[in-house]
């Protein structure tokens, strides 16, 4: 792979991510306001970023390593979100 092809599919994947970012907080609000959230279709959004992540070379995947890793912990406190919502037994 050239490396501006490299540079274009870094650039393309941080736009994807956030997008996916955004789409969490969209979630997060909502849930915050008492709305139900259908997340449903999410996995295969998430399934579609790690396959691009497996694409780049290793020099150009480890430049969205961080980003990957906010991505992780924005996921993390949707789920967090989530299951306080859940009735207590």
């Amino acid at each position: 792979m050239k490396p501006e092809e490299a540079d274009t599919q870094v650039h393309a994947l941080r736009s994807y991510l956030e997008d996916l970012n955004n789409s969490i907080a969209v979630a997060r609000t909502l849930l915050g306001r008492g709305h139900a959230v259908d997340l449903t279709g999410f996995d295969d959004l998430v399934g579609l970023l790690c396959a691009k992540a497996l694409d780049l070379p290793p020099d150009q995947g480890r430049l969205v390593r961080s980003d990957l890793i906010i991505l992780a912990a924005a996921v993390d406190a949707l789920s967090a979100a989530l299951g306080s919502g859940l009735p207590r037994a």
